[in-house]
């Protein structure tokens, strides 16, 4: 029998945390869980016996939910951190965002919060080691999750949230506007009237596009950039967006439809944000990778695995699984240099995006990126291996200059 996970409750409210043990006792058979009521107490809980996660309350007397998940952090990297916070909390949630894998609304519906904590220690045991769990664990400091792409979660977890609400969040980010005006009235997307609010933009985009965008932009923002000469993060963003539209050429060519197709899209745009996350995070050992990369003869994972012991595929999976992105997109970013692996043998963006990248590896942005190679043996079992002079042909490398236009 497998072991059962150990999760960490806290809220100063007895009523509060009695509801949620409440709530939570079907789960007894696989989680082990402790409640306690302040932050003094969880901690002397974790110096008993460690635990796999911990869900706080924000704003409570004494030791708040940030100053304990700071401790948490430094004293127990490998533990999944999360916060629960109410619309009372918000400037002090502003402070937490780099501290806790997922900040949740509060009231949080309990089903809500058991899938949040069965996918995350589910990718967490997917995760190979003890050593690249606690590597990735201690990511969440850096980077954190973009405030804009935090309120864009919380409007769409809002019954009473419009477009317009979304519209309304997204104009007071200058830049994010400006980038998705630009991207709607492009080329790109072919349209015959022109956007002119960030509302309209997003009847354009979609919500999980817009998402994406905010969460990828926001991301590379907060990188500033690499410490290695011959590599910068403007090789990395473009290449992101080179794999996402040809990742959404590719499902077009394949007759998939509008939403499929922009899935594909935030996919590729997404499946390379574990490489930003190690090269941001770990300059050093990332230059070893490098240079590992150029002299050996590596691919870019086997190199990562052996200088870190991780992979960016495993990394930029366990992070946007932990920010609630899609199982597709989760997928993508694990298995786009191994589409086999993926749970369903199917044409998924985990496979679109595999194809996408490796078909662009000959004319490849930087060179760490031309060693994606086509699993060709996959594709034959699924019957698809001659659709790929087709899916070349789809491929435009830059359209409408897609690249200038989202950098």
């Amino acid at each position: 029998m497998a072991e059962r996970k150990r999760i960490l409750f806290v809220d100063d409210d007895p009523v509060l945390l009695g509801r949620l043990r409440e709530s939570m006792a079907d789960m007894a058979p696989v989680w082990a869980m402790v409640f306690v009521e302040s932050g003094e107490a969880a901690l002397e809980a974790f110096e008993r016996s460690p635990f796999h996660a911990v869900v706080s309350d924000l704003g409570m007397p004494g030791m708040n939910g940030a100053q304990l998940l700071q401790k948490v952090m430094v004293r127990h990297p490998a533990a999944l951190r999360f916060v629960l916070s109410g619309s009372d909390d918000r400037a002090l949630a502003a402070g937490v965002m780099d501290l806790a894998h997922q900040v949740l609304a509060k009231p949080c519906d309990p089903a809500f919060l058991k899938s949040v904590l069965r996918r995350s220690l589910h990718l967490g045991s997917q995760v190979h080691s003890d050593h690249a769990r606690e590597l990735v664990a201690r990511i969440g400091q850096l980077p954190s999750v973009p405030a804009l792409y935090q309120e864009i979660t919380r409007l769409l977890g809002s019954e009473r949230a419009t477009q317009e609400d979304l519209g309304a969040a997204v104009g007071r980010d200058m830049a994010m506007t400006a980038m998705i005006l630009k991207l709607s009235n492009s080329a790109f997307f072919s349209l015959r009237q022109t956007v002119s609010t960030p509302a309209e933009a997003i009847s354009i985009l979609g919500v999980d596009l817009l998402r994406s965008l905010v969460l990828a932009h926001g991301l590379f923002s907060q990188a500033g950039g690499f410490r290695y000469p011959a590599f910068g993060l403007a090789h990395l963003w473009r290449h992101s967006v080179a794999v996402a539209s040809a990742a959404k050429q590719v499902a077009e060519a394949q007759g998939l439809g509008r939403s499929a197709s922009a899935e594909h899209f935030t996919a590729g745009l997404l499946h390379d944000v574990g490489v930003l996350v190690l090269a941001s995070r770990f300059p050093e050992a990332y230059a070893r990778v490098l240079d590992l990369g150029r002299s050996g003869g590596s691919d870019l994972e086997s190199a990562e695995f052996h200088v870190l012991g991780v992979t960016h595929g495993e990394v930029g999976a366990y992070l946007l699984g932990l920010w609630g992105l899609p199982h597709a997109v989760v997928q993508a970013a694990a298995w786009h240099h191994q589409p086999a692996c993926q749970d369903t043998p199917a044409f998924t963006p985990a496979l679109g995006v595999h194809i996408a990248d490796s078909l662009l590896s000959r004319d490849a942005e930087h060179e760490i990126f031309s060693t994606a190679r086509l699993d060709g043996a996959y594709l034959k079992s699924l019957g698809l291996l001659e659709r790929v002079p087709a899916w070349g042909e789809a491929i435009e490398p830059d359209p409408a200059g897609l690249r200038d236009l989202i950098g």
